[in-house]
Parts: C-alpha cells; sequence; structure tokens
C-alpha cells in the first residue's frame, strides 16, 4: 500500500482544504503516515508571504536530499517520493518550482488528482467542484466548513485574488447539510470559512421564491440565520471578514443567532486612511471604528482581533501613530502584526519598500506592546466569571480549552474524577481564577 504526508502552510483555507486532501488519497487507497515513510508528499502552500515560500523550499530540499543518500534497488525505485505542490501559488512562484516537484497540482481540481498522476487508485467521484468533496476532520469536535473561496477586493499587498481567483459561493443547502451532519456526529465547535465570509453571495437549491420561480439569493447574514436554526448543543464562529461589507444586517446576528460566539477577527491592517487607500482596503479609519462601536453596542462581551501591516510603503511616523491610536482605542484581544514584505505580481509591488528593517521592527515591537496592555485589561475583567469553556487537550492533570468568546483557558480540578474522565470535546462550566495576557486559568465547577 502506498503511503502520504501531506504539510500545510498558510491560513485556516489551507488547513481546511488539506483535510479534503487527506479524505481524498485515503478513498483513493493510501495510507497516511509519517513524511520519513511516505511515497506522496503533499505540499499545501501559500505564497501569500515570503517566509512561506522559503519554508517550502527549504522542506523540498529536505526531501530531495534524503532520496539522493537512500539507495534503492532497481525494482525499486518507482517506490521513491513523489512530491505534489497544491494551495495558494502565484503563477511566477510555479515556475521557480517547476523541476523541483513531480507535480504542480490546482486545489480546484482536486476530485481529478488520482486521474492526473494516474499513480493514484481512481476515485470514484462525479462532484466537479473541490468543496463539495468531504473532508477528514482533523479533530473529532472542531470543524471548518469552507461556504466560499477566492477574493474580489484586490487589496494592493494580497496575492489571494491572483492564487485563489474570483469570488466563488458554495450554494446554500450544501453548506446546511455540511454542518447538519456535523451536528449529528457531535461536533462542537463549527467555523465558517472564506477569504471574506461577509460577501458570501449565493442561492439555496430548495427554496424558491413565488416570483417567476426564480431561486432566492441568500446573503451572509442570512445563511448565519439558516444554519443557527439547526438544532443541538455546539458554537458557530466564521472568519474573515472585511470591514467593508460587514452590514448591520451581520452585526444584529451576533445578538439573534443563539448559537454564534461573541468573537469577531475584522482586520484593520492600518490606522492612516492615507495608507488604507494605497492598500485599497476602501474603507476609512472613522468607518471601521464606527462599525467597532456597532458591535460593541449589541455584544459588550465580544472578543475582538484584528490583522496589522507595520512599515507598508510610504507609512510615515503619523502614519504609524494612527494605527497606534487605533490599537488603544478598540482594546482588542488579540492582533496579528505583520512586518510588510514585498510580493511580486501585487500593485504594492510598484511601490519603494521605504521603510526600514529596523524601523518595521521598532512599530511591530510598539504594537505588540499595546496589545499585550489591552489584553489583560481585558481579560482581567472576567475573574470570578463562571464561562462555558469546550475542552480542546489535555496535558498531565490539567485540561486546556477555549472559552465561548474565545480566549485560551487551561482548567484544573480538585475532583479525582473529574481529572481521571475523558472531557475531551465536553463544554463544560469554569469559574476564572487567574489571567494573563493571552491566557486564563480555572477550576471546573463539579
Amino acid at each position: 500500500m502506498q503511503k502520504y504526508f501531506i504539510k500545510t502552510y498558510g491560513c485556516q483555507m489551507n488547513h481546511s482544504d488539506s483535510e479534503r486532501i487527506d479524505l481524498v488519497l485515503q478513498n483513493s487507497g493510501l495510507e497516511k503516515s509519517s513524511l520519513e515513510n511516505a511515497n506522496w508528499v503533499i505540499l499545501n502552500l501559500c505564497s501569500v508571504r515570503q517566509t512561506a515560500i522559503d519554508r517550502v523550499w527549504g522542506k523540498i530540499h529536505e526531501i530531495t536530499k534524503k532520496q539522493k543518500h537512500t539507495r534503492l534497488p532497481a525494482r525499486q525505485e518507482n517506490t521513491k517520493t513523489k512530491i505534489i505542490l497544491t494551495g495558494c501559488i502565484l503563477e511566477s512562484d510555479k515556475k521557480k518550482f517547476k523541476d523541483k516537484v513531480d507535480y504542480i497540482l490546482d486545489i480546484n481540481d482536486l476530485p481529478k488528482w488520482p486521474f492526473i498522476t494516474k499513480s493514484l487508485n481512481h476515485l470514484s467521484t462525479k462532484t466537479q467542484n473541490y468543496l463539495y468533496l468531504p473532508a477528514g476532520h482533523a479533530s473529532k469536535f472542531e470543524a471548518w466548513v469552507p461556504i466560499m473561496t477566492g477574493c474580489n477586493n484586490f487589496c494592493s499587498y494580497c496575492v489571494v485574488p491572483y492564487t485563489r481567483g474570483r469570488e466563488k459561493s458554495r450554494p446554500a443547502d450544501d453548506i446546511l447539510n455540511e454542518v447538519n451532519k456535523l451536528v449529528v456526529q457531535g461536533y462542537k465547535f463549527i467555523t465558517l470559512l472564506g477569504q471574506n465570509v461577509n460577501s458570501y453571495q449565493s442561492t439555496d437549491n430548495k427554496q424558491q421564491t413565488t416570483n417567476n420561480n426564480k431561486q432566492e439569493k441568500i446573503n451572509f447574514p442570512k445563511l448565519l440565520k439558516m444554519i443557527d436554526r439547526i438544532p443541538g448543543d455546539y458554537w458557530l464562529s466564521f472568519v474573515t471578514s472585511h470591514p467593508k461589507d460587514l452590514s448591520v444586517e451581520l452585526i444584529k446576528c451576533f445578538k439573534e443567532c443563539k448559537h454564534l460566539i461573541p468573537y469577531l477577527h475584522l482586520p484593520i491592517q492600518s490606522g492612516s486612511d492615507q495608507i488604507l487607500k494605497l492598500m485599497n482596503r476602501k474603507y476609512t479609519a472613522k468607518k471601521y471604528l464606527d462599525l467597532i462601536s456597532q458591535v460593541r453596542r449589541l455584544r459588550p462581551d465580544i472578543h475582538l482581533s484584528t490583522d496589522v501591516i507595520v512599515g507598508f510603503p510610504n507609512e510615515t511616523k503619523k502614519d504609524f501613530e494612527e494605527s497606534m491610536h487605533i490599537m488603544k482605542k478598540v482594546k482588542y484581544d488579540m492582533a496579528y502584526i505583520a512586518k510588510y514584505s514585498t510580493r511580486a505580481g501585487t500593485a504594492a509591488a510598484k511601490y519603494e519598500n521605504n521603510v526600514s528593517r529596523a524601523e518595521k521592527k521598532q512599530r511591530d515591537k510598539k504594537l505588540n506592546e499595546i496589545l499585550k496592555k489591552t489584553a489583560l485589561e481585558n481579560n482581567k475583567k472576567m475573574i470570578g466569571k463562571t464561562v462555558e469553556v469546550l475542552i480542546e487537550k489535555k496535558k498531565d492533570n490539567a485540561y486546556f480549552g477555549k472559552t465561548r468568546n474565545f480566549k485560551n483557558i487551561k482548567l484544573t480540578t480538585n475532583n479525582q474524577q473529574l481529572t481521571t474522565n475523558n472531557l475531551m470535546g465536553k463544554i463544560v462550566k469554569v469559574k476564572v481564577a487567574k489571567v494573563t495576557a493571552w491566557n486564563l486559568e480555572g477550576k471546573i465547577k463539579d
């Protein structure tokens, strides 16, 4: 039996794609294994950042180096490791990798992979869209459900529209069927995925309007409400949102949908209107702050996270100070701060990368200092409160999980029976006792 190994780089969407690749390969007669024993190595990569591309180069070199030092009998030459490259790949990166790997396959062609490679057994499937394929979820209680792929926004620093293509949404009834199956199977945390979920726009094949018998158009808030009606004990979340598409209707879902957790990831990228315009983000800092105010009015307990880029071309000290102002004003629970790097093929690649590495490093440090302070302030407000926690893992005599508002928490208990029980994937009540900027700690209530 041939064996395979999958290595994933990049965002949650890539990890979700790897779960679908996983099941396709299993259904094609392959067995999952370690890198050392694999006949097929699938590198699901991301061209969004150069660091990911550099890591893939290193992994390919590691694999090919081992092969050169492993002598096989002539009859076993066909068992040597073959490398498949997939994921979000720029055409320029495909050209660079072309002679280094055996196959570069489009993730959209996943249903055809067994036929393309000819070395895998044929997968019996009639589907033409890879998102319709089932996924081999890594967890038994947490699942990603892609609802769309691609992006139409063309932010000047981003390659996603060139790697994923234009936005394509899955039919609503297909998503509802997948979520319903997961809930029936006992999944407790379901996250809807897309490069820009709140621009979701699709149809429900089953529900039709009486007007000219046309299919009903379903936007993202309507989809959330339809999913929320699925009965069961589960949490619902989504990533990632673009501020320009965050509607009042969607914000109201945080109050109206009982399964939707109070967590919102809303990238700001910069607090400067000048830089936001260069980034082609299509909103202002004021518009962004207005959205945050609306969300907090409806859900005061909401956990907010964001993305920020420091050192974007032409970012002055004044521009950066405006980003610091946003960070202090919003008081985020988490922020993913990136130092700008040029990506070939994007509009921003035409700009001079005129902020020094040293300056980018300093700006990154300053924003992280603000984040650490606001995150700690937010967490201190939770001391003494009883919260719901989904237990994700166990180490020694402690459990670790996430609160309903998406904060990491360590759990202890004086109840020996609870310590020895398998609480993985269970939702329990916990009283918060201690906090740091990034984590909470509490005791499971008997």
